[in-house]
């Protein structure tokens, strides 16, 4: 999921794969991620009516949590993913918000109860300042009192190879091979993804930065959340050394 440009982010990512994201990510426990979500807000004793999706990628969270009876509303970089994400809704015939928006500058007109953004997307911001705006940006758009909550893949994660996979199974209709450097001086891990679909070869670059516990703690202060919790991801335990993931709560104050 896409989330923020930047004149060092080269080339783009999330445009080729886009019609084909969602072959991509069908073994990913959507269900469960909307079900954790909902944990993790009734944890805070908040209980929103809309919500807004920042770096939604093709809508997937968006469309399970309408069925939930949220109100949704979705932001991305990624005109390609957006077109798909407003193709599905309008399939499923539910009524979507999404706009095409850099995650440190967008506008969508409008507050919501509250926001989220799942699956390391902020992790695709590169800069210090950069991750500062969107937070900034994320808070202008949630009313006082309202939850944001998002996920982080950490360094640990990148350390140990995470995005080293493929399927290269013939049977398989997409055919991918992944592969990761780690700088552990810059943080960044520069993922070389290629891709294998109805005879034909594309490449994506993604890159992604780890950001230390103390820094994400200090930029969502900055920009006016509070009552900030770490977890282990997918449970309610504190984050450990090993954690490769960690999801963030904390309050519009």
């Amino acid at each position: 999921m896409s989330n923020s440009t930047s004149e060092h982010e080269e080339p783009r990512s999330f445009t080729d794969v886009a019609p084909y994201y969602d072959e991509l990510m069908r073994q990913v426990p959507y269900r469960m991620w909307v079900g954790y979500y909902l944990l993790l807000l009734s944890h805070q004793d908040v209980r929103p009516t809309s919500i807004l999706d920042v770096c939604c990628g093709t809508g997937t969270m968006c469309e399970f949590l309408t069925e939930e009876g949220y109100e949704m509303a979705g932001v991305d970089l990624s005109a390609e993913m957006i077109r798909v994400a407003k193709k599905k809704a309008g399939r499923n015939r539910h009524v979507i918000q999404y706009e095409v928006g850099d995650a440190a500058e967008f506008e969508m007109g409008r507050q919501f109860d509250a926001a989220l953004s799942f699956f390391d997307s902020l992790n695709n911001i590169l800069e210090e300042e950069r991750l500062q705006g969107a937070f900034h940006q994320i808070a202008k758009h949630i009313k006082p009192g309202g939850s944001f909550i998002f996920d982080v893949n950490t360094a640990f994660a990148f350390e140990t190879d995470l995005f080293d996979q493929d399927n290269l199974n013939k049977a398989s209709s997409l055919r991918y091979q992944w592969r990761g450097d780690w700088n552990p001086e810059t943080q960044i891990i520069t993922v070389t993804m290629n891709f294998w679909k109805n005879g034909q070869e594309f490449q994506e670059i993604h890159r992604q930065r780890a950001y230390p516990d103390a820094m994400i703690r200090a930029m969502l202060e900055r920009a006016g959340f509070t009552q900030i919790r770490a977890f282990h991801s997918y449970t309610l335990n504190p984050p450990r050394h090993q954690s490769d993931r960690i999801h963030y709560c904390t309050i519009k104050a």
